[in-house]
């Protein structure tokens, strides 16, 4: 079922104008693809059962996503006690989460409109929309507070943007006899969030790219070792491990649909360029002293 959904989300995103990339397919990885179109970025991870997401794949699947300007998406079917709602909203650990119908659906225009949340399913109101027509019509916050069976307190708060269940945003738009459902953009899917989780940098050479003032950020469950900033270039890194000609190849795939470069930081290569990613060994990074310098030697290598 994961395969079948797996190869039917990439088509889907390829026939709306996506850049889809290949299937990352070392494991353990937070994410199975990426695609791109425009100024619009997807870390896509598909999951027949949602269930199975755990704290620690979700946590660097949000990390990714934030380092890299993108929308962080799970698609899956169901969880253990039964399918998912098309046109729902669903979270995980503050993944977002929908259906594959649902991402259709929004290709197509159509963008969902409620949330499942502890307690229930909710809607998403326009809530200046809602003061607006009720003003207009003479009713007043207790009128309508009593037609939808709430209090005028939780009234205002609908007015001031908070969500209500699915049967009283229906209440609510039957008695103002108008449309005051909005809508949820895909690019609204990610929930406020602050949160940062340590990552201690364990490499040599990943050490020596940030004494020259980039920013390190190690990855445990991706097909890159760490994402780094220099100057204003964001960088995918991969260093001294197993497997570098297969990590190398599914890079340069993802790199070239997120239009970033890519680099690898190998102890000692007589290599220059693996998959279209240049190779800098540590006897080279250690004769570099500003953050320029690097950044012309793996242009010089692509």
């Amino acid at each position: 079922m994961k395969k079948e959904l797996l190869a039917d989300t990439r088509e889907l995103l390829a026939r709306a104008g996506f850049y889809v990339s290949d299937i990352c397919n070392i494991r353990p990885s937070s994410f199975d693809f990426v695609a791109r179109r425009d100024d619009t970025l997807l870390v896509v991870k598909v999951l027949n059962n949602i269930d199975a997401l755990s704290e620690e794949v979700a946590n660097e699947l949000l990390l990714l996503a934030k380092h890299l300007d993108a929308i962080p998406l799970l698609i899956g079917n169901r969880t253990s006690s039964g399918p998912l709602e098309d046109e729902t909203l669903y979270y995980r650990y503050r993944v977002p989460i929908i259906t594959y119908g649902t991402l259709n659906d929004y290709l197509h225009g159509i963008m969902p409109i409620v949330t499942a949340a502890p307690g229930g399913f909710y809607a998403s109101m326009d809530g200046e929309r809602i003061r607006q027509i009720r003003e207009e019509k003479g009713i007043s916050i207790g009128q309508l507070a009593r037609a939808a069976g709430v209090s005028r307190r939780t009234i205002r708060m609908y007015e001031q943007g908070e969500r209500a269940t699915v049967e009283v945003a229906e209440k609510i738009g039957s008695f103002l006899g108008e449309d005051i459902l909005k809508p949820i953009d895909m690019k609204e899917f990610i929930e406020s969030y602050e949160f940062e989780i340590e990552r201690r940098i364990h490499d040599d050479m990943l050490s020596m790219v940030e004494s020259l003032g980039a920013s390190i950020l190690p990855t445990l469950r991706s097909p890159f070792n760490a994402i780094s900033e220099l100057l204003d270039d964001l960088l995918l890194v991969g260093t001294n491990k197993r497997r570098i000609a297969e990590r190398a190849r599914i890079m340069s795939n993802i790199s070239r649909v997120m239009e970033r470069h890519s680099v690898f930081f190998i102890e000692a290569s007589s290599k220059k360029n693996i998959e279209g990613i240049p190779v800098i060994d540590k006897k080279e990074l250690s004769r570099i002293d500003e953050p320029l310098g690097l950044l012309d030697l793996i242009r010089e290598r692509e």
